[in-house]
């Protein structure tokens, strides 16, 4: 399905986050507090976009020395939460970059994960009585300590998150957040992101997904203020989009200072 600008395609966020953790002190009550909110948010984000997708996204981000089994997620991990979360869980998507080789440079990301939560509440529940097996299958599959927080969809364009298949492309920028860095997701979404699709074409990408970031584990700022995946429908395309993209650049820098990170990355596990 080809990539499409529509208004109502560009959605709202879910609001604060405040001191939201995943496995620290505070955790349950920081849900609790933000609960009520988030839960409204994401229905009234749900309803404008059309869809059932939700806005709330947990979001780990292994750098670029991680070691990271990525058939072990697959085969062991992603099975566990689906069985541990249930339907609190809309998603979870792991993607894996590339291993290095002759013609294939070491990636400044390895890997990154994302859930989608439904049910922010049950989601906190079941993190408080589950969290340590969580966490100790987690340890089979990489002891490297990867980045988290808290992320809000802002643009979901073309296919449906669920269509997202293994083995897709997915193109990722991920921001990193400075001291006094500017990233304005607003300005982002609708200045920058319908000039990105015009440039490559639409029928580039199958889906595009840009994130803010909005709470760090344990509080405060994001270690990224944001991210836009874009999964490859025509590689071909996209390589040769490139220098088009390129000249994007002064629109992105109306959004934002920060230089992005770039990271091929690949579908490894999704369910």
């Amino acid at each position: 399905m080809p990539v499409r600008i529509s208004r109502r395609a560009v959605v709202g966020g879910l609001g604060a986050l405040g001191s939201l953790s995943v496995f620290g002190p505070g955790f349950a009550q920081a849900l609790s507090q933000a609960n009520a909110q988030a839960s409204a948010q994401a229905s009234a984000q749900a309803s404008a976009q059309g869809s059932q997708e939700n806005g709330l996204c947990l979001t780990m981000i292994y750098g670029p020395k991680a070691k990271f089994e990525s058939d072990r997620y697959r085969d062991k991990h992603l099975p566990l939460l689906r069985r541990l979360y249930g339907d609190s869980l809309e998603r979870v998507e792991m993607r894996h970059a590339p291993h290095p080789g002759k013609d294939v440079p070491p990636a400044p990301i390895v890997a990154t994960v994302n859930l989608w939560i439904r049910d922010l509440k049950t989601f906190g529940t079941i993190t408080q009585q589950s969290g340590a097996e969580i966490v100790a299958d987690l340890a089979k599959v990489t002891s490297d300590k990867p980045w988290v927080q808290y992320d809000q969809t802002v643009v979901a364009l073309g296919d449906a998150r669920g269509a997202v298949r293994l083995g897709s492309d997915c193109m990722t920028y991920f921001y990193p957040n400075g001291e006094n860095a500017r990233w304005d997701a607003k300005l982002y979404a609708e200045g920058y992101v319908p000039q990105l699709v015009e440039a490559y074409g639409k029928d580039t990408f199958s889906r595009i997904e840009v994130c803010k970031g909005t709470a760090a584990q344990g509080g405060g700022k994001p270690g990224f203020a944001g991210a836009m995946n874009l999964y490859v429908h025509d590689m071909q395309a996209y390589l040769r989009g490139g220098m088009a993209a390129m000249k994007l650049m002064p629109e992105a820098m109306k959004a934002t200072d920060i230089r992005p990170v770039v990271a091929g990355l690949i579908v490894r596990a999704a369910g």
